[in-house]
């Protein structure tokens, strides 16, 4: 008897130990969370009460499951950031060690994770414990990508062995043109058959990353019924309307910019595999931020301070070759206006910056301050102080020519240009008639300044 249990217990621990594709647990429930296209949208920026998602309350979510004594495939459909730059390479970089962190299995490669450029994808392909999957790409760079044409994890309880074949493709009609220098893109349905025919008899479940559009992916659904799941997706903004079935092959998406987690729950009873659940759950405030990721986040914006991100931004000049003066210029005739600007969100706009530590952030700075991006405008707090806060001149544009010619017009507003920054994605309950009230200029009787005092 003593003999039996240390050989059972020497072989959970030389399986747990030297073998890194197998895990071993004795629940009976297998779940596989997917979460993808996040677009670099790494926390809710706060400005409205009830936006979803964030890395911290993934790792919340996540993390239940896993306390749970449960076996978790935590995986990625791809599209870490969401364009080219040097503050998206610092988010690829914080993504990649925010999953590890959760634990995840793979991260499948979409078109925006490689137009990123080689050296990135090189590195972190080299030095996250994350594998990089594709079925269908290939590196042809002179930086080498590690890239797995497929990932086998192996569940075992000794009555009830369960594997699992995550294959991904990324669709070709995804492409630009730069991408084709330092990659090969192959057919997705051509790359896969030869990998479905090794694993289709080897394997419990075979799962596709297919990051494509959902078109795509149910024609691969219906050219390879052996597959079981395919998680896609692409600009699929309400997930919870695309849960599609082709036979008994479940295609799912966990929609854009990681608001929205997506399970699906696997029993296993007799050898046999049965799908039990599907959700898609929206990561909203009901979820918990987790201190793990709130200490990443906070190196995140310390990156973008110590870089001074702030003052490497490509300046564009303001129109009519104007320059942008300040709100406390205006100030200085429109005394009423200005003081009542001052008590408004948009007077306050910079502190709720400073408040939660990212007046150092580009993305958020753009839209709490006057002019950033122009050649005049803001550019960082030590030298443009009269610039902080969504001032006069980001409704009615530069205002040098107003104050050098009080005659020269300065141009109304109707309220046009406001979805710059309330747009669906910051500000969801934006209304014109609703939010124009709480800023409408009261009525007021201009002070004209003597002409030497405005020049």
């Amino acid at each position: 008897m003593r003999a039996s249990i240390f050989y059972y217990t020497f072989l959970v621990i030389f399986i747990y130990f030297v073998s890194p594709i197998i895990i071993c647990a004795f629940s009976e429930d297998v779940f596989v969370i997917f979460s993808g296209e996040e677009l670099g949208n790494l926390e809710p920026c706060g400005c409205s009460e009830d936006q979803a998602g964030g890395i911290s309350r993934r790792y919340t979510f996540v993390d239940f499951f896993k306390k749970q004594k449960n076996v978790v495939f935590p995986i990625s459909l791809g599209d870490f950031p969401k364009s080219c730059g040097r503050q998206e390479e610092i988010k690829m970089e914080i993504l990649y060690r925010a999953i590890r962190e959760m634990g995840y299995v793979l991260h499948n490669l979409g078109e925006k994770d490689i137009e990123i450029g080689p050296q990135l994808l090189s590195f972190l392909s080299q030095t996250n414990k994350v594998d990089f999957l594709s079925s269908n790409v290939k590196p042809i760079a002179p930086f080498p990508i590690k890239i797995s044409q497929y990932v086998l994890k192996e569940y075992i309880d000794l009555e009830h062995p369960f594997s699992i074949a995550f294959l991904g493709i990324l669709s070709k009609s995804l492409l630009s043109p730069h991408m084709v220098d330092y990659v090969n893109v192959y057919d997705p349905v051509t790359a896969l058959e030869p990998l479905v025919k090794q694993l289709q008899n080897k394997v419990n479940l075979i799962a596709l990353l297919s990051h494509a559009p959902l078109e795509e992916s149910i024609e691969i659904a219906k050219y390879y019924p052996e597959i079981g799941l395919i998680i896609t997706g692409h600009n699929i903004d309400e997930p919870e309307d695309s849960i599609t079935y082709i036979n008994n092959t479940l295609i799912i998406s966990s929609g854009r910019g990681g608001k929205y987690i997506g399970v699906v729950r696997y029993s296993i009873n007799n050898k046999v595999v049965e799908r039990k659940s599907v959700e898609i759950v929206p990561l909203d405030h009901t979820y918990k931020d987790s201190q793990e990721m709130v200490s990443l986040l906070r190196e995140y914006q310390q990156i973008l301070k110590n870089e001074d991100l702030l003052s490497k931004a490509l300046l564009a000049p303001p129109s009519d070759e104007l320059s942008y003066v300040g709100s406390p210029a205006c100030g200085m005739c429109h005394k009423i206006v200005y003081e009542h600007w001052c008590k408004t969100s948009h007077g306050t706009a910079y502190s709720t910056l400073v408040n939660v530590g990212h007046q150092y952030d580009p993305e958020c700075i753009k839209c709490h301050t006057t002019g950033y991006g122009y050649t005049s405008g803001f550019l960082n707090y030590e030298k443009n102080q009269n610039l902080i806060n969504v001032g006069c001149e980001s409704c009615h544009e530069a205002g040098s020519g107003h104050l050098k010619d009080v005659n020269n017009a300065y141009r109304s507003t109707s309220g046009g240009n406001c979805e710059t920054c309330h747009d669906s994605e910051h500000s969801p309950r934006f209304q014109l008639n609703e939010y124009w009230r709480k800023i409408k200029h009261p009525e007021e009787i201009l002070r004209k300044l003597p002409k030497n005092n405005r020049e």
